[in-house]
């Protein structure tokens, strides 16, 4: 606990000698003097609290707020104290008092309506949050939300200047603050919160919480819940805060998921009650952040920049899953698309009675490409052909890169006829092209075909036969010469009797 209570031994003493630094109300410190002892009553709290009238009928008006939804006027502070109970009235009390005392600051270059609205923010934040996690001690989090910038008002406090120049050149953005504070200092006002909350010897969770308010050296998600409450408190208050109402929406959605496992759906309703409770929480400490317009404009900011992430999270997966489908040299159809795609065509064909014909296209004598040219030549070559079969297609046939230098084509609706005739369509486009492996040179280039139709006449039971039959055929083109077009009808028309025959017959 000492560890992150303690600053660099310069700063520590420049600040023990600022004769102004926030200090805890005589009222407040009794009670917490009492309740030091296990065996306090609520007698004796309230009893203490009625020192200050002022204090005692905030407390209060929080007991008959919509905060605890009591359905008889609470009349006396003893009652007050025992709907509230003990810890949460001192959390309570030690809230107002501080706002009281300090709101009022005057340090040089310190926007004070700025830091008070971070700061309730930040509480409201925490108890919500604590709600959502189902925890007990709620209004000790709205305290430690509270508390956890205090080490701001220390700096404005002792260094005035320097600090109200550090905060004009942070332009707003609390995160760059705290860096150029590290860099600056050598710890950022989390740790000099800390290290004044345990000055003012403070419960020792309110000092691990505003210490780990600003990122955690032992990781975020080993923090204990109290302090990840407080953590992802202070990412949302800057939702209403930070110039950049997007990316602070983005880094606090992403913190919520990351410190709390909090749902995108879950963090939105999260934001909802904080805007919500917000008018009460600055009614009851008499801080004006703006009115409920003002709310519930930033609340629409961070509406639509939730909108948006969504949607680009929605993109981003669209992308992964045409990435996942793609091969990568050619940007054609994978392998695994392929296997994916063909059995549902081909059964939706064969549902409909409707012809459906599958090219399976080899690039003649690869191999003496890639032994001429080299890989660069051949890679030059595959996407080219892939190009050219792009182009020569409708939209929504489906063009794979098989494996190697075999191509798969996939026509839904459409006769042998048809298939044929695009084949040899696509077999006089890829030998007329230029296939450039660079500005200078070419390289000659022809393909075969192999192809199977679906239809009345060859009712292929499968996905797997009519692709096997397209290979078939395609075996049929390379062996007995290359640069042909042979389809199933063919096979069938000369009954295999031998290979050559079938070339003769093509």
């Amino acid at each position: 606990m000492t560890e992150f209570c303690s600053l660099p031994k310069p700063l520590e003493l420049q600040l023990k000698e600022c004769r102004t630094l926030p200090s805890v109300p005589a009222v407040v410190l009794q009670v917490l003097d009492i309740c030091q002892d296990e065996n306090v009553s609520i007698g004796q709290v309230s009893k203490v609290l009625m020192r200050d009238p002022a204090l005692s009928g905030k407390i209060l008006q929080v007991a008959n707020s919509p905060f605890y939804g009591v359905r008889s006027q609470v009349k006396t502070l003893e009652r007050a104290v025992t709907i509230l109970g003990i810890n949460a009235t001192l959390s309570l009390a030690l809230s107002f008092s501080l706002v009281r005392n300090l709101r009022n600051g005057k340090g040089s270059g310190f926007d004070h309506h700025a830091f008070w609205l971070r700061c309730i923010i930040s509480a409201a934040a925490s108890r919500i949050i604590g709600i959502w996690a189902n925890m007990a001690s709620r209004d000790e989090l709205f305290l430690s939300g509270l508390l956890q910038d205090i080490g701001m008002l220390v700096l404005s406090e002792a260094i005035p200047e320097k600090y109200g120049n550090m905060i004009s050149r942070s332009q707003g953005d609390h995160a760059v603050l705290a860096e150029m504070e590290k860099a600056e200092f050598g710890c950022n006002h989390a740790a000099i919160s800390a290290w004044l909350l345990k000055r003012w010897n403070l419960p020792l969770n309110l000092q691990s919480a505003a210490a780990a308010s600003h990122g955690a050296t032992v990781g975020e998600e080993k923090l204990p819940i109290a302090s990840k409450c407080v953590l992802l408190a202070s990412y949302i208050a800057g939702i209403w805060t930070q110039p950049d109402t997007f990316e602070a929406t983005t880094v606090a959605r992403d913190k919520a998921y990351k410190i709390m496992q909090m749902s995108p759906e879950q963090f939105e309703n999260v934001l909802k009650d904080i805007a919500r409770v917000l008018p009460e929480v600055t009614k009851n400490l008499e801080i004006d952040i703006g009115n409920e317009e003002f709310i519930e404009r930033v609340m629409d900011q961070a509406r639509c920049a939730l909108v948006e992430l969504s949607l680009h999270a929605n993109r981003m997966i669209q992308e992964i899953e045409i990435q996942a489908k793609r091969d990568e040299l050619t940007s054609l159809a994978n392998r695994a698309y392929l296997n994916e795609i063909l059995p549902q065509q081909f059964n939706a064909a064969r549902e409909r009675s409707r012809p459906f014909s599958v090219l399976f296209i080899d690039i003649d004598r690869f191999k003496s490409i890639n032994d001429t040219y080299g890989h660069q030549g051949g890679d030059s070559v595959l996407v080219s052909v892939a190009r050219i079969l792009r182009s020569c297609t409708r939209e929504f046939d489906i063009v794979a890169r098989y494996g190697g230098d075999e191509f798969v084509i996939l026509l839904a609706s459409t006769n042998e006829k048809a298939a044929l005739n695009l084949s040899r369509r696509i077999q006089e486009v890829v030998m007329g092209h230029p296939h450039m492996m660079d500005d200078i040179t070419k390289i000659a280039v022809t393909i075969s075909v192999g192809c199977a139709t679906f239809s009345e006449d060859h009712t292929f039971r499968s996905a797997n036969e009519i692709i096997e039959a397209a290979d078939r055929c395609l075996y049929v083109a390379k062996t007995t010469g290359r640069n042909r077009v042979v389809s199933f009808d063919q096979l069938n028309s000369c009954k295999i009797s031998s290979i050559s025959d079938c070339a003769k017959a093509g």
